[in-house]
């Protein structure tokens, strides 16, 4: 009886057991059918061509270009992309450039080419580059499954740069920015202690002046003529001196705009040669053994990589301790302003000459089909890939024009970590440095204005600055006008 009873009780708990499963798996496939199910991985589209990708490499151990090139290459593995002009310093390559880009046949220039701001707007205005406007909402970044917004993903600066008469030439995705290398050594040993972030340049002339009294001949090297340094002065008051680089057929200039005539002033002030604090060389000139000389150098981003293994070795317990110095960077000084306490603006001028990729203009023919120019403009296109932004960056040689790559700020711990680390250091969402950086006016325009020839007119006393500048603008202006 007992086992009958137990076999009783175990048969009605397998089937209680057994309907509770059937019961799980059919209530589990009711709902399963009314799930929406998810939406299967996009797939690139099919593109099989060849592109020349031309730029260059910060130096020969450097990969940028290629790092580029594999980012894309996983996406659009039928596209093969050949890397030319690359084994090249940026003057070097840009001189090629010039001339390959000059001539009607454009094809050694290459499919996909890297070029400054400026550039871009000259072979925008002939004809010579593919509006890329058309592809951007066709690709896609098949990490986030969004499609990229050149707009929304850049700096805005560095969108801005790459607009000529409201379309897309040109697609940012690096900025060379200027900035100032500190000497610590030698400014301590004038007795005083490192430059803050809110320093001014009523600071760097008196650290100077105090370094010079030290023994040291020229304390600063900064190439004053360059339109990126005379232009931070000109628009020490935040005024422009020329309209919106895009628009180049404007021939507007502002250099006698009274701020920026004290601007200029005020430069030609601290180069004056009888303060003799100022060297005017281009920082690409100084050699590597000559850095340690000088207290602060007026550089840009691209001479952390030249000077690379100098700083590398300048602080390492291998170098002899009376040839070590320490060093850093930090961003240009600001102007001081009496009123600032009161209403908390200052005035801080900075250049930044945007570069990116365009697409060249062939024509169209068997070899250059739309389906080639898609996949040029792709590939252009995906420097707003956070993944491509910084695979170009390499190292952190260059500074990317990618918001999310450009806020990890992995470029500032380049050449040391630790170093660097002020050169933004007012990074803020309400106030992005980056963002609000800009050209102050087209290579072509600011090399047509002799700014020594106002800087000497007003120390020697034969001109006043006003008047230069009125007859730099002026001649600059006709010369527009006659082209």
């Amino acid at each position: 009886m007992k086992q009958l009873t137990r076999r009783i009780i175990a048969i009605s708990v397998c089937m209680i057991l057994a309907l509770c499963l059937f019961a799980g798996c059919t209530s589990s496939k009711k709902d399963d059918a009314n799930k929406v199910q998810p939406t299967p991985r996009p797939t690139p589209e099919n593109l099989v061509t060849e592109i020349k990708l031309s730029g260059y490499l910060y130096s020969d151990r450097a990969t940028n270009l290629d790092k580029f090139k594999a980012v894309y290459a996983q996406d659009y593995p039928g596209v093969e992309v050949e890397i030319d002009l690359d084994k090249v310093s940026t003057e070097q390559y840009f001189e090629v450039l010039d001339d390959l880009m000059e001539g009607d046949d454009l094809e050694a220039a290459g499919d996909v080419i890297l070029l400054d701001a400026p550039r871009m707007a000259k072979y925008a205005k002939e004809g010579k580059l593919i509006d890329l406007s058309a592809y951007v909402g066709e690709v896609l970044n098949f990490d986030t499954y969004r499609k990229i917004n050149p707009a929304a993903d850049l700096l805005p600066a560095a969108y801005d740069a790459c607009i000529y008469e409201d379309d897309l030439y040109m697609v940012a995705v690096e900025y060379n920015h200027k900035f100032v290398l500190l000497n610590y050594s030698l400014i301590e040993a004038a007795g005083f202690s490192f430059p803050k972030d809110d320093w001014t340049w009523d600071d760097l002339v008196e650290i100077a002046e105090a370094v010079k009294a030290n023994g040291v001949d020229r304390p600063v090297a900064m190439n004053y003529l360059d339109y990126s340094v005379w232009g931070a002065f000109a628009r020490s008051n935040g005024k422009e001196i020329y309209d919106f680089i895009g628009k180049t057929e404007t021939r507007d200039i502002n250099l006698t705009h009274p701020d920026v005539v004290s601007g200029i002033e005020a430069l030609a002030d601290i180069v004056d040669p009888a303060r003799g604090l100022v060297e005017c060389i281009d920082s690409k000139d100084i050699e590597p053994e000559n850095i340690s000389k000088y207290a602060f150098i007026v550089a840009d981003h691209e001479d952390i990589a030249n000077w690379h293994e100098t700083l590398i070795a300048a602080e390492s317990e291998e170098t002899p301790e009376a040839s070590r110095w320490v060093w850093d960077y930090i961003h240009f000084p600001r102007w001081n302003d009496p009123d600032y306490a009161k209403n908390g603006i200052y005035h801080q001028a900075i250049a930044a000459n945007v570069y990116g990729f365009a697409v060249v203009n062939h024509g169209k023919s068997e070899q250059y089909t739309d389906d080639f120019y898609k996949a040029c403009a792709y590939l252009a296109l995906y420097a707003t890939v956070k993944d491509a932004a910084k695979a170009y960056a390499d190292e952190g040689q260059s500074v990317p024009a990618n918001k999310e790559a450009n806020a990890e700020k992995f470029w500032r711990e380049y050449p040391m970590a630790g170093k660097n680390s002020s050169v933004f250091s007012n990074f803020a969402e309400s106030a992005d440095f980056a963002g609000s950086l800009s050209c102050f006016m087209p290579v072509m325009s600011a090399g047509e204005l002799d700014i020594s020839y106002a800087i000497d007119g007003y120390l020697s006393g034969e001109r006043t600055m006003l008047e230069s500048l009125q007859e730099l603008q002026d001649k600059a202006q006709a010369g527009w006008l006659e082209r």
